[in-house]
């Protein structure tokens, strides 16, 4: 939801000793004779820069984390128009991840500097080859049969396969000029184009839509539009921002997402929240319900999201976010943890919550 390119996160967390006794998934031997646990992906977080290191993925994993939300951000891995790729800035919190029974759910969002005046603005004209052959490359690397696996056979086998494309497209904050649903279908279609060409298992996730977006285009607007411009067939999953008041009134966004896919004969496919979350404080008042409420509202929208897991279609629940960032608005003080690091109770509700599924 935040305007920040890539997600900024201020400060690591210093965690793993306070999640001594929390449940850990189970998993099989993998061939190096490692134990591989995977814990159930619908319990996920969302970090942002600076990715989470091998400590804070050992206490998220014992803490029953199966899903790891980044922004795999062009411009971190292509330095220049003609630059190679380096992937050196993700293959450890890739690496890390898997060795700790999370899947990592790839958003690919921001445009480099190099290639657009701003990073919200879609990489369309010229720029969307350079963009394809980019997200190609990312699969290629961190997917199924991916070289990264290949390069490290030691390390458990948690391939990417949920690659989501861009965030909050219907919204001006993160769409520039302003939101447009044809501009997302050309870019949708060459994304489907690297993602499934490069990997049958992968699947694409909508970018995450907010259901009223000030100056941008209702969730039913433009999910409608979708639909209705030939874009059934071009993604696996319907993602959403789903942010309210209260928990109910978050699924309650969600359902009505789900009767919009049904009018559309989509029924079938999985609804992924890939971001929600509610402050510990902050301003203007917002979302923000203190830090006992912060940690009640969390427990109850992942149960509620449990209860409807099925008659919605929910895949997973993603909380925003891992860490607080610097600055008094509220959007910066939906964290698990402080800007120190310091656990606030809504960490402790989440590993009690994933935790216990783990």
């Amino acid at each position: 939801m935040r305007r920040v390119v890539p997600l900024a996160l201020a400060a690591p967390i210093v965690v793993a000793l306070l999640l001594a006794g929390c449940g850990g998934g189970g998993g099989a031997d993998d061939a190096s004779g490692k134990r591989a646990k995977a814990n159930d992906p619908f319990y996920g977080v969302i970090s942002a820069e600076p990715l989470p290191g091998g400590a804070e993925l050992a206490a998220l994993g014992d803490g029953g984390a199966g899903t790891l939300r980044i922004n795999l951000a062009w411009g971190s891995v292509q330095s220049g128009p003609y630059s190679p790729y380096d992937w050196s800035h993700y293959d450890p919190v890739v690496r890390g991840a898997a060795e700790n029974g999370i899947r990592v759910l790839a958003t690919i969002y921001s445009t480099p500097i190099w290639a657009a005046p701003t990073a919200e603005a879609p990489p369309l004209g010229s720029d969307l080859p350079a963009f394809e052959a980019f997200a190609r490359a990312a699969v290629k690397r961190y997917g199924s049969d991916g070289t990264f696996w290949e390069d490290h056979p030691e390390v458990p086998k948690l391939p990417i396969t949920d690659w989501q494309l861009w965030n909050e497209p219907n919204s001006p904050l993160f769409w520039k000029p302003r939101p447009d649903a044809d501009q997302y279908l050309r870019l949708l279609r060459a994304f489907n184009s690297a993602v499934r060409g490069s990997d049958p298992a992968g699947r694409i996730l909508l970018g995450g839509l907010f259901p009223t977006p000030a100056g941008g285009i209702s969730l039913e607007d433009f999910l409608s539009a979708l639909y209705e411009g030939g874009g059934r067939d071009l993604f696996d999953g319907v993602a959403l921002h789903p942010y309210a008041r209260t928990p109910r009134e978050t699924i309650n966004r969600v359902a009505r997402a789900r009767q919009i896919m049904r009018r559309f004969g989509d029924a079938g496919k999985p609804i992924w929240i890939t971001e929600v979350g509610w402050a510990s404080t902050g301003r203007p008042p917002g979302l923000v319900v203190g830090a006992a409420g912060q940690a009640g509202y969390l427990r109850q929208v992942f149960q509620l999201a449990a209860e409807d897991r099925d008659r919605l279609g929910i895949a997973g629940v993603v909380w925003y976010s891992l860490t607080d960032t610097p600055g008094p608005l509220w959007v910066g003080h939906c964290g698990l943890f402080r800007l120190d690091g310091s656990p606030k109770p809504a960490w402790e509700a989440f590993a009690q919550v994933a935790g216990d599924s783990a």
